[in-house]
Parts: C-alpha cells; sequence; structure tokens
C-alpha cells in the first residue's frame, strides 16, 4: 500500500511547445503538450499544460459556437442513455444537494437573498436551496436554450441565456451567492468568468464551485496520447483541467478569500486514475463522432420528463413541516466524510466555497 501512495499523484508532463493561445490564468506563451483531443467532429486540439500555474487548458479553445452545438449533441446523447425514472432519480439526488448545501450554509450563519447559478442543468440543486431559504430570489443563466426553458418552466426561475465569459452590466452587486457546479471546467476563459462573479457579487458575496481534480480529469486523455500515440474524445466539453494549488492562487489573486476548500470521492483514486498507467483507464480513441447527427437522429431537447415537479419531489421524507427530516436524509446520503487538500492532486471532485475580499 505505501508504494502504491508514493506514486499518487503520478506527473503529468510532455514536450515543451509554442501555444497557438496564452494560458488563460497567467498568459504564459509556453506549455508542455499533454494530449491530442477532437472535440466532436468539430475541433481537434491539444491539451496544453502551463509550466507557471500547471492550469490545463484546450488549445486552441472552443469558440462559443462550437461549445454550444457540442453540448446540445451531448445532452441529447445523454438524455437518450437515460429513462425518465433515471433523470427524475438525478433530479431528487440534485435537490438534496442543494438541502445539504443549503444547511451547511445555515451553519455558517448564512441566508442569500439573491442567486445565479451558472449552468444549472435540471435545476434541480437550486431547488433544492429554495427549501432551504424559501425566498430566496434566484436567476439562472445558460447557453443551451432547452435547459433555459426547463428550468423556467418547472421551476419558474429567472433567466439570462449568456454563456458566463459574456459581461452583463445588470448584473453588477446583484447577487450574495454566485454557484457554478459542473461548470468552470467548461467555460472558455477562466479569467472572464472569475472576474465576472466577482463584479456581480455583493459585498462580502460567497462564490460556490465544484469541478473535477484536474489531475484525474486530464489522465484518461494523457494514457490514451502515452500509451496509443492517438487522438482522443473529447464529447463533453472539459477544456480546462483544474491544479489544486493552482486553482486557489488563482481565486486568492482575483479577490476571493476561501471558507472552504476540499477534495472528496477518493474511490476513483484508488481504482488507479490519477497514476496508473493501465489501457482501461484510458479514453476511447477519437472516431470523430459527428455531432450533427447525434442532434438529428435523437432529438432536439433535453429533459423530456412530462411529471411535474411536485410530483418528482413528492417522496415522504421531502416536507415543509419537517424540513429536519429531509434534511438528515440528504446528508446521508451526500454528506463527504473523507476530506482531502486540493492542493495534493488527489480525489475526483474540487469543493470550494470561497468569499469576495
Amino acid at each position: 500500500m505505501k508504494n502504491i501512495f508514493r506514486r499518487i499523484p503520478a506527473h503529468i508532463g510532455g514536450n515543451i511547445v509554442e501555444r497557438e493561445e496564452s494560458c488563460r490564468i497567467c498568459d504564459e506563451k509556453m506549455g508542455e503538450r499533454i494530449a491530442v483531443v477532437d472535440y466532436w467532429n468539430i475541433k481537434t486540439a491539444r491539451l496544453i499544460k502551463c509550466p507557471k500555474c500547471n492550469h490545463i487548458q484546450l488549445d486552441p479553445m472552443l469558440t462559443d459556437s462550437e461549445i454550444s452545438k457540442g453540448c446540445n449533441a451531448y445532452y441529447i446523447e445523454e438524455s437518450a442513455r437515460s429513462s425518465d425514472k433515471e433523470e427524475c432519480i438525478n433530479f431528487v439526488r440534485n435537490f438534496r444537494r442543494g438541502v445539504v448545501f443549503g444547511y451547511s450554509l445555515k451553519r455558517k450563519k448564512i441566508s442569500p437573498r439573491s442567486v445565479l447559478e451558472l449552468g444549472p442543468g435540471s435545476g434541480y440543486f437550486s431547488a433544492g436551496l429554495k427549501f432551504v431559504f424559501p425566498s430566496v430570489d434566484i436567476t439562472i443563466m445558460d447557453i443551451n436554450v432547452h435547459v433555459i426553458n426547463f428550468n423556467q418552466e418547472h421551476h419558474k426561475f429567472k433567466i439570462i441565456h449568456d454563456v458566463p465569459d459574456h459581461f452583463i452590466e445588470d448584473c453588477i452587486n446583484k447577487f450574495d451567492l454566485v454557484i457554478a457546479r459542473d461548470i468552470i471546467e467548461h467555460v472558455s476563459d477562466i479569467s472572464r468568468v472569475v472576474k465576472n462573479v466577482n463584479r456581480y457579487l455583493t459585498s462580502d458575496g460567497l462564490f460556490h464551485f465544484i469541478t473535477p481534480s484536474g489531475h484525474e480529469d486530464v489522465w484518461k486523455h494523457y494514457l490514451t496520447s502515452i500509451l496509443t500515440d492517438s487522438a482522443s474524445e473529447l464529447l463533453i466539453n472539459h477544456v480546462n483541467y483544474y491544479d489544486g494549488k493552482g486553482l486557489k492562487e488563482f481565486l486568492i489573486k482575483e479577490g476571493f478569500i476561501p471558507v472552504d476548500y476540499y477534495t472528496y470521492t477518493i474511490k476513483t483514486t484508488l481504482r488507479g486514475n490519477g497514476w496508473k498507467k493501465n489501457q482501461k483507464l484510458m479514453s476511447p480513441v477519437s472516431i470523430r463522432k459527428n455531432a450533427d447527427s447525434s442532434i438529428i437522429r435523437k432529438g432536439t431537447g433535453i429533459y423530456n420528463i412530462e411529471l411535474k415537479k411536485e410530483k418528482i419531489l413528492d417522496k415522504w421524507y421531502i416536507q415543509d413541516r419537517a424540513k429536519w427530516l429531509t434534511y438528515i436524509i440528504s446528508v446521508y446520503q451526500h454528506f463527504s466524510i473523507i476530506r482531502i487538500n486540493p492542493e495534493l492532486n488527489i480525489g475526483h471532485e474540487i469543493y470550494g466555497l470561497f468569499k469576495k475580499n
């Protein structure tokens, strides 16, 4: 066992190359070539690691239209693989996570009044937050029109149809909490996103995010490169792979103070992700899957759920009159006992709650 943990995390590196686009965090012009990936049949690009901040990003980066097209194809692929029953289970799971997060804020004596969620997916995380704070005002932002329509119809949230990289003047000092769960790995310019979030927040506002551990997330593409010398598939647009230390230093530099910052879920590490050179852990070799064909063949929408929100959340433990019961069950299902410093680059997911300085 000691020999295993001495190899975690393994070094990820490659030949030094000149970048087409500078690092979006520190503006470095050179970098280490980690892998080559195909984003559907839309774009071929390199994954480049910055020697200064250790941030890994796509080079060249995807454009907004490329991201929108690929995201639509991916959502449709996922929807086609999932039954309505599975989707409803995921909705309830995200609702419980929102409840856990809401009560974690309560324990800190924080009661948000105005919330912006970037890339909300089904919106059930924010629905769980609203269960804890019924008077909270929630706005969601997404580029995918189907996500926007679903959230507006299902939750009656306010909507912004845009990408987080674009600055929206009407949002200045408007929110005391901005949520970005599983979204900052998708954005094309993380520096702009974080600057925008800072300006959208009120004084002492909070920024909450989760994002995959960059080391483990990029490992599958790195393996495909070194074991097969081939491009790998990038169907879901993870275009940023964050170093645990570098991400924290970047956020502090941009005017945030860490409140909670940890990595959880280490099962993937124990199975070899991030250190074991095994073909079973590789990303599939690219076949340049056609995004247009997927959209045409499998439909044009996501979350084709006819059930109403009240029916989906009709669970014995979800009760307005006994919120303590909802909280206990939610904590039992989702509380992370093992928490690791993200700077170790071990574990699957990074959890962050940062306060505007």
